[in-house]
């Protein structure tokens, strides 16, 4: 499904189109951070508007639960027929189909902002249950947390869950960050994780999984999962792509791109629950990414030429300092202080003239 453009944030107008406008953009994907202060500026202005986020967050997830309800789909059939008669705002229909929907019990269906039904409406697997707790980590933290069924969920740094059980199913959304699953067993009710727009269904595993912007990560410590595309652009008769993988196997998946699966050491793939992070010939430029990830402060490469240089080792999680200063000891990199107190990296003087 194509990410959806704006021009500029909704802040102000009706709260319920206004909540509309934040749980549909929040759907398509992860906000850049100048939006996300926009909305939380928006819901902090006045307790109706948490309610009406919420509120539009609840009928989202009944929506989802029923895509393929005929009284749905005629709700959706005759509300983009109004569109295209009145050409009402995209976020007030929004609005209004979805809380019709919360009485049918359905789905709904997003417009492009020029009015247009996009080509392929994406078929969204349910996240269960409306009243969905959240756990979260910020930066440079991990926990862990027993869930209701039993199952353990290790979030790693700037991660958070929305979890939700009924008596049919057990789901969780990763709205971002990463995540190490133990699933306790029951057959009759399968455990879901939604990240991205991917499904990872398991019974009794444990398993690891990652979202990095639209990309989906998932590293099988043990048992079997089976992975499929959520979003899916190919018509509705078409069954979804869909992979089982089997225990030592890590799946990566992007919204255009086949699935590609890997036979990885798990030991590296999760080495972040025990605070550290293993890189094998790991260029710099990744290594430094990762190690970003659990940091406010950050590391910058600013000579492209020393991007692609090869680290291994085993680094703690949170020391860029020890991370900088090992680096410029094995390869040819100076550490200095950058702008603001950030660490900056460079190829050493005497390596540019060939004498290191």
């Amino acid at each position: 499904m194509k990410r959806l453009l704006f021009n500029q944030p909704l802040v102000k107008g009706d709260p319920r189109e206004v909540a509309a406008y934040w749980v549909t953009r929040e759907n398509d994907g992860p906000l850049p951070p100048e939006d996300q202060s926009a909305r939380d500026a928006w819901l902090a202005e006045h307790p109706g508007h948490v309610g009406a986020y919420d509120a539009t967050g609840r009928a989202m997830a009944r929506l989802e639960a029923s895509a393929a309800d005929a009284r749905i789909l005629a709700l959706r059939d005759t509300a983009l027929a109004v569109r295209a008669e009145r050409r009402a705002p995209v976020w007030r229909l929004a609005a209004a189909f979805m809380a019709a929907a919360v009485l049918a019990g359905g789905s709904w269906s997003v417009l492009s902002p020029n009015g247009q039904v996009p080509s392929a409406v994406a078929r969204l697997t349910p996240f269960i249950n409306p009243d969905a707790a959240v756990y979260g980590t910020a930066v440079g933290e991990r926990s862990t947390v027993t869930l209701p069924d039993g199952s353990v969920a290790t979030l790693n740094t700037d991660t958070v869950l929305k979890l939700a059980f009924t008596d049919q199913a057990r789901g969780v959304r990763l709205v971002r960050g990463q995540a190490l699953f133990e699933v306790a067993h029951n057959k009759g009710r399968p455990f879901e994780v939604y990240a991205g727009d991917r499904t990872i269904t398991a019974v009794g595993t444990v398993f690891d999984v990652r979202l990095d912007g639209k990309a989906v990560k998932v590293a099988l410590v043990e048992g079997v999962v089976r992975v499929r595309q959520r979003l899916s652009l190919a018509p509705a008769a078409t069954p979804a792509p869909q992979i089982v993988m089997s225990a030592g196997e890590v799946l990566e998946a992007r919204p255009t791109e086949p699935m590609v699966v890997k036979t990885l050491d798990m030991g590296r793939q999760t080495s972040w629950r025990s605070g550290v992070v293993v890189f094998d010939e790991t260029p710099l430029r990744d290594a430094i990414a990762e190690l970003n990830r659990y940091s406010n402060e950050q590391l910058v490469i600013e000579d492209a030429s020393i991007a692609n240089l090869h680290v291994t080792g085993v680094f703690k999680t949170g020391d860029l300092t020890r991370f900088a200063r090992t680096v410029e000891e094995i390869l040819p990199v100076a550490v200095e202080v950058g702008p603001r107190g950030s660490t900056v990296l460079t190829r050493r003087p005497e390596s540019i003239s060939g004498r290191g």
